[in-house]
């Protein structure tokens, strides 16, 4: 008899915590969240939301805990290009002289390294024509083609959105982190996110969104995860926006001095 497929868990954290400074953000997480679904993380602003997608990166280290993601250490889901991440507007230099074009390709880079070899220590403008092909796909995937020239300085907030939404697909990965892509985009460019990250998820792929926009929640999540400095909640979009439940999460930050 054949045995059963184990899918790897999309995101599994045992007892974590993270502080700024020696000032806790988050405390005591623990969560297990299958692959192959659209997860929305909500929350009262301080409660630790954008410090969890860090932490998820590897961009932050936990002060304690494990974390695992795809079934890999965090490290490892680097190094296999295996989670995409895309940053709230603020956290980029959006007067850096670079292109749309030029972004997206760096969803590429490492892609192009694990070749090894030589290509392994080309700088990005030598990257071949395979990845440039994609990086066009991944811009046409989310309307941006046309902008491909432009420095990413120019662009309207929904644009900016869509080209890290397509830099993340011309990663590849198998894991999308998103921390507030809704967050001051129009009505065009909220569809087109919402649509690919639907198609995303369809092709057995995982998506965690940062967000504050409840109604896209219970449209579009399978799971919400409450955020409150821990996890106050992991249920379906009913269970997690019932009154009650959004009331335990806000009543929890109160108790502590409020953190980014």
């Amino acid at each position: 008899m054949n045995q059963p497929v184990t899918v790897p868990l999309a995101i599994e954290a045992r007892g974590v915590a993270a502080d700024y400074s020696g000032v806790i953000a988050l405390d005591q997480v623990d969560l297990q969240l299958p692959s192959g679904r659209f997860i929305a993380v909500i929350g009262p602003n301080g409660a630790g939301k954008s410090t969890l997608l860090k932490l998820l990166t590897g961009l932050k280290k936990p002060l304690r805990g494990g974390l695992r993601v795809c079934g890999m250490a965090i490290r490892a889901a680097r190094r296999a290009n295996a989670v995409a991440y895309v940053p709230q507007e603020t956290d980029i230099d959006w007067t850096f002289p670079i292109t749309v074009q030029d972004v997206v390709l760096s969803g590429r880079y490492g892609r192009s390294r694990q070749a090894g070899g030589w290509r392994y220590w080309l700088p990005p403008r030598f990257i071949g024509a395979s990845h440039r092909a994609l990086t066009q796909q991944a811009m046409e995937a989310v309307q941006i083609a046309g902008l491909a020239h432009r420095p990413i300085g120019a662009l309207s907030g929904g644009q900016k959105k869509r080209v890290f939404i397509a830099r993340s697909i011309a990663q590849e990965a198998e894991l999308l982190l998103l921390d507030e892509p809704l967050a001051g985009v129009d009505r065009h460019s909220e569809q087109i996110i919402i649509d690919y990250l639907r198609a995303f998820v369809g092709r057995g792929k995982s998506v965690l969104m940062v967000t504050h926009d409840l109604p896209t929640v219970r449209d579009c999540a399978d799971r919400v995860v409450l955020v409150s400095r821990t996890i106050a909640g992991v249920g379906t979009p009913d269970e997690m926006l019932a009154p009650e439940a959004l009331e335990k999460g806000y009543h929890l930050i109160e108790r502590g001095p409020a953190q980014p």
